[in-house]
């Protein structure tokens, strides 16, 4: 199954060009005579090539052949989350915005795929883990929404109940992984803003990014 990490980096290299599209969409803000500039060249397709190879290595070492239906729906939701995880992180970096279309679209596409998972393989025990990872993490950003709303937005809570699902069907030790690293992350970024003087402790940065990179960081490990 070598071959399968080689295929998601070319797919997730064409698949780029699609999210950098989506990315120039959303990332516009109203009364904008012409899109934004976006991410470098060939920024958003490596990312994305990179997420679709790391989760396919990770996934190798456990395929069959023919391979098993729970494998490859469990894969295609970790996929997918991926993809519009890239796009939600893009955006996020230009606009400090969370879209509620790409945020629906990621809870459920992972929602159903590892429902499928789940029915095929028995697996029923990790779905309900996973629903009630996706509610728990949700429930915990609402409460730091509600607590302090300047510093998390409602799209990092629906964002929260895709990461959520991904990482508890995965056991509620990746689920507090997977928020730990997220906030050390945005943490040492904001650290580092501060250090260098191009942020202070009210100053406002996209969350959503390292949400992304804490959850697929501990599913990955």
């Amino acid at each position: 199954m070598i071959l399968l990490p080689v295929a998601a980096v070319l797919a997730g290299l064409v698949i780029g060009l699609r999210a950098r599209v989506l990315i120039a969409r959303y990332a516009r803000t109203g009364g904008e005579p012409s899109p934004p500039a976006g991410p470098p060249p060939l920024v958003v397709e490596a990312a994305t090539a990179l997420a679709l190879g790391a989760l396919a290595l990770r996934a190798a070492p456990e395929a069959s052949f023919p391979p098993e239906v729970t494998w490859v729906a469990e894969l295609l939701a970790l996929w997918w989350l991926a993809v519009i995880a890239v796009t939600l992180a893009f955006v996020d970096l230009a606009v400090h915005r969370l879209p509620d279309r790409l945020t629906l679209a990621a809870y459920l596409g992972t929602g159903g795929l590892l429902t499928v998972a789940a029915l095929a393989g028995g697996r029923l025990d990790d779905l309900l883990g996973a629903g009630l990872g996706g509610a728990a993490l949700a429930a915990f950003y609402l409460v730091l929404f509600l607590v302090n709303p300047a510093g998390m937005g409602l799209g990092d809570v629906k964002l929260a109940a895709s990461l959520g699902t991904a990482l508890g069907w995965f056991g509620w030790e990746t689920v507090a992984v997977g928020a730990f690293l997220g906030f050390l992350a945005g943490g040492l970024y904001g650290a580092a803003l501060m250090v260098t003087s191009r942020a202070d402790r009210k100053s406002e940065i996209p969350f959503g990014p390292f949400m992304i990179i804490g959850a697929f960081t501990a599913i990955l490990l």
